[in-house]
């Protein structure tokens, strides 16, 4: 009988991310805004306030919805070339 225990630990170095953010126009006036929502709970919710709240700051009044099965996979292709046809700013997120 062996009376040997061997502790793993399950925690890796941090990755260092690197992305370059979109160029972006200094007003969002008069642009089209898309939402890209994976199905989360709540995640609709939380889309509508900031749908409100950008209307009453700003004069967009076009907002398109868009979205996925779930958080785990990538959203589809004709979603996604739908979404840059039909708006200029996309919001993309998740809530719980």
């Amino acid at each position: 009988m062996v009376n040997t225990i061997t502790v793993m630990n399950p925690v890796s170095p941090p990755r260092r991310l690197t992305n370059v953010l979109a160029v972006r126009d200094e007003h969002i006036s008069g642009k089209r805004i898309g939402f890209l929502w994976n199905n989360k709970p709540n995640g609709d919710v939380i889309f509508k306030k900031i749908e409100k709240n950008l209307a009453k700051q700003s004069d967009i009044t076009e907002f398109k919805y868009y979205g996925k099965w779930t958080a785990s996979i990538p959203a589809e292709t004709d979603v996604l070339e739908a979404m840059s046809q039909e708006v200029d700013l996309a919001i993309i997120g998740l809530a719980d």
